[in-house]
């Protein structure tokens, strides 16, 4: 990633923190600063789109539970913080736009492209989808009219293909989605100073800031598998089982130790599922290593993570076992996740 668009991404923070309306924006239009950082930010929302269905669907086969995958990403114009800019900037002349579309997917079949505008989903329309549906209370109000719409697609694939209604220059078209199942869970960058991934159950985040750090595909690819191996093997739900502390106190005692139990799985698993998406899990070794060197007292070397070396001897552990396995069709089931059968 080239440096102005590393500086660019900083100022997103500052414009997701102060809209443009409140700054001291150019008469003659938008700042163009602005504009860049939001190009910078599809470009990293696409690039995860893309590692995220790769990995989902590459290992669709070991997952007992499976999704709807489109390989879309759909955005809401609620999400920025000034509207106008998105606009100008993404291509919104709806409500609710393609931001990114992976690779050999569904949605790249039906021959959608990114900043085409979602109307309707099986004939429903997204003009009817409130923006504030109590239904989604627990998401933030500018997230909440987006889950409806992830939801109303999901449901859609769960048995038969969707029609979608989009607008593309102006021209309306119909494209049908097919319904394909795999390993479950959404992607998505979150702007932040801040370097951090993080898995709720369902959407695996990584940060702009970290996004930043990787030095190609396989490393990025390594974190992502990593958070998503937490929400395939359902940590969130075990933690709160155990009701585990996730604050302060969280860093302590058992809690602690129940929450490195889940971070040394997610480890082992990771380089299971990079491997099966051709992934190289070397990468993971080298990523580790360097961001441990570099960064050895953040949040990924707390009490509840292994610090690097012996998080790269899990790994190493990890390859042993596939390299001593026969692969079928050049895939490796991972213990792990047998283990959910």
């Amino acid at each position: 990633m080239s440096a102005m668009i590393r500086i660019c991404l900083s100022l997103l923070a500052l414009l997701f923190a102060s809209p443009l309306s409140a700054q001291d924006a150019p008469a003659s239009g938008f700042d163009p600063d602005a504009i860049l950082a939001l190009k910078g930010l599809q470009l990293l929302d696409q690039r995860l789109n893309a590692i995220g269905y790769r990995l989902t669907e590459a290992n669709t086969p070991y997952c007992p539970r499976k999704a709807a995958q489109t390989g879309l990403l759909l955005h809401d114009i609620d999400q920025y913080p000034d509207p106008a800019v998105a606009r100008f900037a993404l291509g919104f002349d709806t409500a609710v736009t393609i931001i990114a579309v992976a690779p050999d997917s569904p949605g790249a079949t039906a021959g959608l492209l990114p900043g085409d505008d979602i109307l309707a989903i099986n004939g429903v329309s997204i003009e009817d989808v409130p923006a504030d549906d109590p239904a989604f209370a627990k998401e933030p109000a500018e997230y909440r009219r987006i889950a409806a719409v992830n939801e109303i697609l999901d449901k859609a694939l769960v048995e038969a293909d969707a029609t979608l209604d989009i607008l593309r220059g102006g021209e309306r078209m119909k494209m049908t989605v097919a319904s394909q199942q795999a390993c479950p869970s959404r992607f998505q960058i979150t702007v932040s100073e801040d370097r951090g991934a993080s898995a709720d159950g369902k959407i695996v985040s990584v940060t702009s800031r970290m996004a930043e750090y990787f030095l190609n595909d396989d490393e990025f690819a390594a974190v992502v598998a990593h958070e998503l191996a937490h929400n395939l093997l359902k940590h969130r739900n075990r933690l709160d089982a155990q009701e585990v502390n996730r604050g302060f106190f969280g860093q302590f005692g058992k809690s602690a130790s129940q929450i490195k139990s889940t971070e040394i799985e997610a480890d082992r698993l990771s380089v299971w599922l990079m491997a099966n998406a051709g992934y190289d899990p070397q990468a993971a070794i080298r990523f580790w290593t360097r961001y441990g060197k570099e960064h050895g007292k953040g949040i990924f070397s707390a009490s509840t993570h292994y610090r690097w070396k012996k998080r790269v001897r899990l790994f190493e552990e990890e390859m042993k076992k596939m390299a001593a396995m026969e692969p079928v069709d050049g895939k490796y089931a991972p213990p792990l996740l047998a283990e959910l059968d």
